[in-house]
């Protein structure tokens, strides 16, 4: 197997043990994918984030807020780099 991702160049090939894992894997994740598009999930969380912002009560953004917000923003960053992997078995 061999996984090719658009953030870089590098091609790796797995032992058949890893090669077994990382399909156990991708199989999760496509399932996770057949409900919602990684484009859908993206726009979803974006939409929350910014009616969340620029509402009237932004003023009372607490810092715990603001931690869950920063959470919200690595799980689209994730979600967009798991979309520009591809995985040849």
């Amino acid at each position: 197997m061999i996984i090719k991702s658009n953030l870089n160049n590098e091609q790796r090939s797995f032992t058949e043990a890893e090669a077994q894992l990382l399909f156990q894997q991708h199989e999760t994740i496509k399932g996770f994918f057949q409900r919602d598009s990684s484009v859908e999930i993206v726009n979803s969380l974006n939409t929350l984030v910014e009616t969340f912002l620029f509402s009237e009560d932004s003023d009372n953004v607490t810092p715990e807020m603001r931690v869950h917000i920063a959470n919200q923003l690595r799980v689209v960053t994730f979600i967009t780099k798991l979309g520009e992997t591809t995985v040849k078995w």
